[in-house]
């Protein structure tokens, strides 16, 4: 019997829009739509837990041409990749992360060696044509200053400095799309040179336009799993430039869209580690081996092979 109370929304704000539903009659709902319910107790725990709105993007592989749901469609094993898919998310951030903070070294490094401290500051150290972009970027990192004054080492530069940060704290501040914008704004020799020192490092060669291209791409993959956005089964726009030619060419070949698979590409190309890249395929296995019962690597865009496709040799 569905309970008088537990509403996982609520409140009449005068607004056209659907009502909230009881976590029973979102069961009852999934039941309705051909999905198969094993465990009615459970299933109203996992929507204790779970936004039924976020739960139900992951049916999408699931659902016919009509909504419902193909048959043999259950609930657990929606959870079950929505649980994968949360995990995938983390690990993926784990990694864009080092990746950043790599990219932020290596720019600054170059930039305020060969610019000054304030140099990043400066028009005419920008290409030309994208001094209108960059300071657009300025203005955007005097907010995240503004908005970040009270962090000790914001405080410090404002009370110390006159509020001017070098380029090597400044970077503290940028998200990695500031730092892609940034680069992307550079002059082509700077990018050119920068983009030397991090083939070097990650011993892999990579030109400077498709480390542009790589570091959109990985802002892109960045926000969405620092936003619990879904990856399993999720469509990128972006088509990364990438050093692997051949095998990348061969998959996108034909694609409106792709799914996540040439963004490990991108990861591989820039992992500051190199020597430490097949550990990190490893426990990607590991995960996707975790939940081989639920899930179709498919729906991110790995062929059958993407273990030696990935691993370096």
């Amino acid at each position: 019997m569905c309970p008088s109370e537990g509403f996982f929304l609520g409140g009449d704000y005068g607004m056209n829009t659907k009502e909230p539903e009881l976590f029973c009659r979102q069961v009852n709902k999934l039941i309705e739509h051909g999905c198969e319910i094993t465990d009615y107790e459970q299933s109203i725990m996992i929507l204790n837990k779970i936004n039924y709105y976020k739960l139900s993007a992951y049916f999408l592989p699931f659902r016919d041409n009509d909504g419902n749901y193909k048959q043999g469609t259950t609930l657990l094993q929606v959870y079950k990749i929505y649980e994968f898919d949360r995990k995938l998310s983390a690990f993926l951030y784990g990694i864009i992360q080092k990746i950043e903070v790599f990219v932020k070294t290596q720019i600054a490094y170059y930039h305020s060696n060969k610019y000054g401290a304030l140099g990043y500051l400066d028009h005419s150290n920008i290409a030309d044509k994208m001094i209108e972009k960059h300071k657009k970027l300025i203005d955007n990192f005097n907010t995240e200053v503004k908005r970040n004054k009270e962090l000790p080492f914001v405080k410090h530069h404002i009370d110390n400095y006159d509020g001017k940060f070098p380029l090597w704290v400044a970077v503290e501040l940028f998200t990695l799309g500031n730092t892609s914008q940034f680069y992307s704004q550079m002059k082509t020799a700077d990018k050119k040179v920068i983009t030397r020192s991090i083939s070097y490092i990650t011993q892999t060669e990579c030109t400077y336009s498709q480390l542009e291209s790589c570091l959109r791409c990985l802002t892109t993959l960045r926000n969405k799993c620092a936003h619990f956005g879904r990856i399993y089964y999720s469509r990128f726009k972006w088509f990364p430039s990438l050093p692997y030619e051949e095998e990348y060419k061969a998959y996108a070949r034909g694609r409106n869209f792709i799914y996540l698979y040439p963004y490990l590409y991108i990861m591989k190309v820039l992992y500051p580690s190199p020597e430490s890249w097949n550990g990190v395929v490893t426990e990607l296995a590991a995960l996707i081996e975790e939940y081989s019962n639920y899930i179709d690597i498919n729906c991110i865009g790995f062929p059958d092979n993407w273990e030696e496709q990935l691993s370096r040799e």
